[in-house]
């Protein structure tokens, strides 16, 4: 029974995983208002610097991380830190699923992007 059930738990976390929809920083950034109050997940270097604005203006609470892929960077904030497994450090590979939150001006023209972070995995170098 051991094996059925390793080969079940399998085939669902990799159904989760495709629920949640791998995407790049870049992607995201261009399909912001379809990714509103999702969950996605993300690749990339962490890069410990200050919380700075967002490139689209504004803040997205208290800013922990700065994550960065080949097609863009995004600031990331945790949502549980006292969670976080293993302490990030500057460089470290993860996987990030997060929540998306798009805020709107007057006009409904997304002005930020608030990234959640709500789960965090090291990635081997």
């Amino acid at each position: 029974m051991a094996p059925v059930r390793v080969g079940l738990l399998a085939v669902l976390l990799v159904v989760t995983t495709e629920a949640w929809g791998q995407m790049s920083i870049g992607s995201l950034r261009l399909s912001a208002d379809s990714s509103n109050l999702e969950l996605v997940t993300l690749q990339g270097v962490v890069h410990l610097s200050r919380s700075r604005q967002n490139e689209l203006g504004g803040k997205c609470g208290s800013t922990a991380f700065t994550l960065q892929d080949g097609t863009g960077s995004i600031e990331v904030a945790i949502r549980r830190s006292n969670r976080l497994i293993e302490p990030l450090r500057e460089g470290d590979r993860v996987q990030v699923t997060a929540q998306i939150e798009v805020s709107r001006n007057r006009e409904n023209t997304p002005v930020l992007i608030c990234v959640e972070a709500t789960a965090i995995q090291h990635l081997g170098q």
